[in-house]
């Protein structure tokens, strides 16, 4: 959940409880920036099944299952904070992350200057679902990123805390 060397992850997690949707989303972001920091996508893309329900699986990642050259990977670290969790349905909810991506580079850009905009506000809407085991499990099944609904809400706050140096 720390990340890499590569992808340092720091979480400020301070004001909401650890819960299994909570750590479920937390697994999913750490996922896609691994993913998005990888050059060899062939090992990686499997295991997206266990984090997300079949059907996103099937139309965001299985695409990529033969990706073994991803050009620019991206590197750089990350901070987040979790913004807020929200019942969206039965079985459903949304939770959304203030992610610090001012250091968060392409390899092959200037990693000494900090991005503009910085503050990013991204979601995930996970679903309570019976998996292969027969076991409920919380899976991402869509993800915004950006997180354009959540602006209102938590963009001012996310801009203010989005203020990490390396």
């Amino acid at each position: 959940m720390d990340g890499t060397a590569d992808l340092p992850i720091s979480w400020d997690s301070s004001e909401i409880p650890d819960t299994e949707q909570l750590l479920a989303a937390r697994r999913s972001l750490v996922f896609g920036y691994w993913l998005r920091s990888s050059l060899d996508w062939s090992p990686i893309v499997p295991l997206g099944r266990f984090l997300h329900t079949e059907k996103h699986y099937r139309e965001t990642l299985a695409p990529f299952a033969d990706v073994t050259d991803a050009e620019n990977r991206s590197t750089g670290p990350l901070w987040v904070k979790v913004m807020g969790v929200e019942e969206t349905g039965t079985d459903q909810v949304r939770v959304t992350f203030c992610t610090d991506i001012g250091w968060w580079h392409r390899s092959a850009e200037n990693k000494q200057q900090v991005r503009k905009n910085r503050a990013n506000l991204e979601s995930y809407v996970l679903k309570n679902v019976r998996t292969g085991d027969g076991e409920p499990r919380w899976l991402a099944d869509q993800r915004f990123n950006p997180d354009g609904d959540r602006e209102a809400k938590y963009g001012a706050q996310c801009t203010k805390w989005a203020q990490h140096q390396p």
